[in-house]
């Protein structure tokens, strides 16, 4: 007999199945297991209260029955939970590969079309991979250490009173370094370290000059790194004063043939042996980023007083910069009697330096690294033309598709796809393209940047060149489907394919892209115009001496050589039997040779003038030279007499131009008395001559800087200025004849003093140079633009081209008209990318000499070259609408 209290069982699983299975917002988990143990419930409930029981009793003994409800909605809750995430997942998967198998199909479809698109991305990516490669290397991480974000370097500079206008920085001394070793809670590890060139004296051949670094035991772990072979220092060794040496790996490899006996073995540095107790490999080198690699380490010893070091630091965790600075400062202060030079404490005051601001080819690198910047977006503005175009050519595909149930959101999601796919294949293609390019770049480096040797390809370009490549991806796919998200699906359909207000829509956001790249094409080519006018000036201007067939002959007579009366007897005779070398026309000696200064440090005073201010510091150029050091040199006599024999003992002094104008810009300096004041001391000197200025630091340097010339030449490390006859080549003459005078002298460095000073002007003429190829690579992209724009305007406009000519148009007209929009949008470009040099311009201004960052004649050029390309553009799109046959155009319409 049916039972009408189970009537309504069928109702309740109606209603359960509508809501679990018919709900808009998809499945959810929670309500359909509160569904089912509803559902449970009641049944269970229903067939207790058949056999008599009260509602009550039955809904306990249905609990009963079913155990732990909670536990259970919890478990199937999970379930379900990790169910709908498999099927979401899955689905995605699935509408994700069949995107990109349509993609894939669409692309290959039109080889030439995707070709362009791809090699336009590679370019742009490829340029950004190899200087981020370099700015990685160099900038973010340019010491291979330990948390090296966390390293400093530790400077003192004056307080005040540098009058030099130059950054120069005092290394501390020892009872400083010791002070801030014991009281500093800023840094968690100090690490003092100097480095000199010695004399290496071997078995075979004459001695060889290496570099050699002088370090604490523990610097082997703050560099991380540990002996290739045998051991390193320890705090032993320093306090048995022990003779003790590591080599480095290439010195041990390179001179020693890789030999493990090596260790105990003794090398003799200036004439004193040390024991060889380990080898040492690549990655144990001072933390200077652009210096030479050392060949030998020795330890060093805190409690010498008479040394100022160079000092790096490792920060603790949370410390910053400013409040190290403060401790470091308070800590100097107190230390009055322990001191970096005899100047009162207060003299100077703490600087930290970050690694990365140690890379002089910093600014040119954050330049190069806009350029590249730029480069890319040209390059996709290029890719939104094409698919610009390629959008409008598929109107009526994309109009079908959403006849037929196809969501905007869908197509979008497509158009997104095929532009990711696209970027995806940039993104390889850039990566090889980025890799030659850094090959190249390092390559043609000059040889003062030997530390771009280090810049590599690593996880983290690679992670940066895909997320560049996805963005690029999706911020050219977003241009691509404002195209497409705003069409009609009914006009699309229709005969006439575009509507004529779609057709606007579509020209005018092509003309602003062609602009965009046309104006930042402007602000690249001005920025390499000025660098090329500054490096061409560069190149001509007058150094204020003589550089034609003048070699410079540096040596090292320190330990060989510990008296005044020694060296200038072996000096005597060193130039006496150079002056028989074949060739050598004449010779002088110096102490400093371009394109090195040397410089004293101390505060100048006039005669007349108040003793400067205590803690007024100056770092004073100078040069000890001979009588006859200005007429060898070719540098001018301006007034007054020269350095003569007697000059030393009479205390005179003759000064540059820039030294008198500084000083005395209404009289004249001859006859006034100047005195370098050192600790409240100093002689006078008496100025006799003032002679022109001269860049004898290199064609980067400023010819009227104060300088002043000493009538002696008495110094450790003295240089020898040969001058030879036209097509000799004195180098391996004058190494051979320091070998005969004296076997015992590491061979000496002998300089082409006029191809060092072309040297000097390395950095900015690479700079340049890269940047004039970054910007080659943007006209030509801008270029490809335009040509895109006006070449599918002209198709577009075929048919109102041939019915213009049937009306009477003449072709030059038609060129006329073409033309006149082509050259239009590069002068929009150019008067908008004008605006921006101008702007742009101060990022060069450093890297300018003798050229303003504002000069008209380099806008000039960089606007004519522009217009000049814009219109080799716009040639072929013209030729094209001159050619169209009214008649063709009409009948196929």
């Amino acid at each position: 007999m049916h039972d009408p209290q189970q009537a309504p069982a069928p109702n309740a699983r109606r209603a359960a199945t509508w809501r679990r299975y018919l709900r808009f917002w998809g499945p959810r988990a929670e309500a359909d297991v509160d569904d089912e143990i509803a559902f449970h419930t009641d049944m269970r409930a229903r067939d207790y209260m058949a056999r008599g029981l009260s509602e009550t009793d039955a809904r306990r003994a249905a609990a009963r029955r079913l155990g732990d409800l909670a536990q259970a909605r919890a478990e199937c809750i999970a379930i379900g939970s990790r169910r709908e995430r498999r099927m979401t997942r899955a689905q995605l998967v699935d509408a994700f590969v069949h995107d990109l198998r349509f993609a894939w199909r669409t692309l290959g479809r039109q080889k030439a079309w995707t070709a362009v698109a791809i090699i336009t991305l590679a370019l742009g990516i490829g340029a950004n991979t190899a200087v981020f490669s370099v700015v990685n290397a160099l900038l973010l991480h340019p010491l291979p250490y330990p948390n090296a974000d966390r390293i400093a370097f530790v400077y003192l500079e004056p307080a005040r009173g540098n009058t030099t206008g130059m950054s120069v920085v005092v290394m501390p001394g020892m009872p400083v370094v010791r002070a801030w070793k014991e009281n500093a809670r800023s840094f968690e590890a100090f690490e003092p370290y100097m480095d000199e060139d010695r004399s290496l004296r071997t078995t075979e051949g004459p001695p060889v000059s290496v570099n050699v670094a002088s370090v604490l035991p523990s610097f082997s772990e703050f560099t991380g790194t540990k002996p290739t072979i045998g051991r390193v220092f320890t705090s032993r060794d320093i306090a048995d004063g022990a003779r003790v040496a590591l080599v480095s790996e290439p010195l041990w490899r390179g001179r020693y043939g890789s030999d493990p006996g090596i260790i105990g073995k003794s090398i003799v540095l200036d004439n004193q042996p040390y024991s060889v107790i380990g080898v040492m490999p690549v990655g144990y080198r001072l933390p200077q980023v652009e210096e030479t690699v050392s060949d030998v380490w020795l330890p060093l010893d805190l409690r010498n007083d008479s040394l100022g070091v160079r000092l790096v630091g490792r920060l603790r965790p949370g410390a910053t910069v400013a409040a190290a600075t403060r401790e470091l400062d308070a800590i100097y202060a107190r230390s009055a009697g322990e001191k970096p030079t005899s100047l009162d404490a207060g003299d100077f005051t703490v600087r930290l330096t970050a690694p990365s601001e140690m890379v002089s080819f910093r600014q040119s690198l954050l330049l190069l690294s806009v350029a590249v910047a730029l480069v890319l977006l040209i390059a996709c503005g290029n890719v939104a033309h094409l698919l610009l175009a390629k959008t409008a050519a598929r109107q009526r595909e994309l109009a079908i598709r959403a006849a037929m149930g196809a969501s905007r959101v869908r197509i979008v999601r497509q158009l997104i796809t095929e532009s990711l796919l696209l970027a995806g294949a940039g993104c390889v293609g850039g990566l090889i393209a980025g890799w030659l390019g850094l090959r190249a770049l390092v390559a043609i480096r000059p040889d003062s940047l030997a530390e771009l040797a280090e810049a590599h390809m690593d996880g983290t370009t690679l992670l940066v060149t895909a997320a560049l490549s996805a963005l690029t991806g999706i911020i050219v796919g977003l241009l691509g489907t404002l195209q497409a998200a705003r069409f009609s699906a009914n006009d699309a359909l229709k005969a006439g394919a575009i509507s004529a207000s779609q057709s606007r829509r579509q020209r005018r956001l092509r003309s602003i892209l062609v602009v965009s790249e046309m104006a930042v094409s402007t602000v690249l080519l001005v920025g390499a115009t000025l660098l090329i006018r500054s490096i061409a000036h560069l190149q001509t201007v007058d150094p204020g001496f003589d550089t034609s067939r003048l070699y410079a002959v540096q040596l090292s007579l320190r330990q060989e050589y510990p008296t005044t009366e020694a060296r200038q007897a072996f000096l005597a005779d060193l130039t006496a039997r150079m002056r028989q070398v074949s060739g050598v026309e004449g010779l002088t000696i110096s102490t400093a040779v371009p394109p090195w200064r040397s410089f004293m440090i101390g505060a100048l005073q006039t005669e007349g003038d108040p003793l400067p201010p205590a803690g007024t510091t100056s770092f004073i150029d100078y040069n000890r030279i001979e009588p006859d050091y200005f007429r060898f040199m070719g540098i001018r006599l301006v007034e007054g007499s020269t350095i003569t024999d007697t000059s030393k003992a009479a205390r005179q002094v003759v000064v540059n131009a820039g030294f008198a104008k500084k000083y005395w810009p209404r009289g004249s300096a001859l006859g006034r008395r100047i005195r370098v004041v050192y600790n409240g001391q100093g002689d006078w000197m008496t100025i006799v001559g003032v002679v022109g200025d001269a860049l004898t630091s290199g064609l980067l340097g400023e010819a009227s800087r104060p300088m002043m010339y000493l009538a002696t030449t008495d110094s450790n490390q003295p240089s020898v200025l040969v001058r030879v006859a036209p097509g000799a080549d004195p180098i391996p003459s004058l190494r051979r004849v320091v070998a005969q005078a004296d076997p015992r002298l590491p061979s000496p460095t002998v300089s082409n003093i006029e191809s060092v000073m072309q040297r000097s002007i390395a950095r900015p003429r690479f700079t340049m140079t890269l940047l004039v190829a970054f910007t080659g690579l943007a006209l030509v992209l801008a270029a490809v633009g335009l040509y895109g724009v006006m070449a599918y305007s002209v198709a577009q406009q075929t048919r109102e081209i041939g019915i213009r000519i049937a009306l009477g148009a003449t072709r030059s007209e038609i060129a006329s008209s073409v033309l006149r929009r082509g050259i239009l949008m590069a002068a929009v470009g150019a008067l908008v990318g004008v605006l921006g040099a101008g702007w742009a311009s101060k990022l060069l201004e450093s890297m300018l000499y003798g050229v303003g960052r504002t000069d008209p004649v380099s806008f000039a050029i960089g606007v004519a070259v522009l217009l000049a390309t814009a219109l080799a553009a716009c040639l072929v799109p013209v030729r094209r609408a001159v050619a169209v046959d009214p008649l063709i155009s009409i009948r196929a319409d």
